[in-house]
């Protein structure tokens, strides 16, 4: 897994491979920490890709947008 800070939350990359294609998953986890409470919601969008860290990289744009508000259908609003 890999996974950074961004924005005041975190992004985990947690990208799976498929079993019939051997291919790479965008799956996501979004966690916020407000000190008293840690929430984290799940995301997947679906691309997939042949390389994991090809996955990752996607994963972690995909968070980046997410958090940024650039994703209509998905937000951290209410972590």
């Amino acid at each position: 897994m890999t996974s950074i800070e961004y924005k005041g939350y975190e992004i985990r990359a947690v990208p799976y491979q498929l079993a019939k294609s051997g291919e790479w998953t965008v799956d996501i986890l979004i966690v916020k920490d407000t000190g008293t409470q840690v929430k984290h919601r799940k995301f997947s969008a679906g691309n997939t890709y042949k390389i994991q860290d090809e996955a990752v990289q996607h994963c972690i744009d995909f968070g980046q947008q997410i958090i940024d508000g650039k994703v209509q259908t998905c937000s951290v609003s209410d972590l």
